[in-house]
């Protein structure tokens, strides 16, 4: 099975380029999964400690009503975000055939841009997680803790989210949806992207760096 759909090629860039912001040269997890069906195209990059997910609205779609996954490598998304960019206020034509790769003709005539499905490395654990990450931590109820700690590097993977400005013309705002000072944190950047980042756990950095590096 396979599906294509026409959609606006800027929203292609910016969904590609979210998920690859995730996805560091030396990340754990090699690909990125590229869903396509009626609801939408959406885009998530990992290296197993945050995660960036985002969606691109189309004009139309032709495929099964269940949608097809894709997997690529890293490459391949900033391939599809420098011809989405390119493409300005275009529209293209995606194209994903599960087993084989993906095809994209943006509007402007370009070259088209090809990847080829990278499946066979997957570890599918991970996805099976993140999938169910998502489930469980957007059904809890909050619970504010007094003290959370990141890892710097992570939270700045979250400052190259691409999304719409407010009416004020002014950036966008990261609302974080915390649990607990342990547990994942959900993440909206705007109206289409979302994320998760790992907190670092306070006892073990206090014991790697001494009492002295927490409040």
């Amino acid at each position: 099975m396979h599906a294509q759909v026409t959609l606006p090629s800027e929203e292609l860039a910016r969904a590609a380029y979210n998920a690859h912001s995730f996805m560091p040269a030396r990340a754990m997890v090699k690909t990125a999964r590229i869903e396509l069906g009626p609801a939408g195209l959406r885009v998530t990059g990992t290296d197993g400690y945050a995660v960036g997910q985002d969606t691109a609205p189309l004009e139309d779609y032709e495929g099964p009503p269940e949608g097809v996954t894709l997997h690529v490598d890293r490459v391949a998304l900033a391939d599809l975000d420098t011809a989405g960019r390119k493409d300005k206020k275009g529209f293209g034509r995606l194209e994903i055939r599960p087993g084989d790769g993906l095809i994209f003709r943006p509007a402007n005539n370009d070259n088209p841009t090809t990847a080829q499905d990278a499946s066979a490395q997957v570890d599918e654990p991970v996805w099976e997680l993140i999938d169910g990450l998502f489930t469980r931590l957007e059904g809890r109820p909050l619970a504010l803790p007094e003290l959370v700690a990141f890892d710097p590097a992570l939270l700045a993977r979250f400052s190259k989210v691409k999304a719409p400005k407010g009416k004020d013309g002014l950036g966008r705002a990261m609302d974080m949806c915390v649990f607990d000072a342990k547990e994942p944190i959900l993440c909206k950047i705007g109206p289409t992207f979302r994320g998760v980042i790992m907190p670092i756990d306070r006892d073990v950095h206090e014991e790697n760096v001494g009492p002295e590096g927490l409040w």
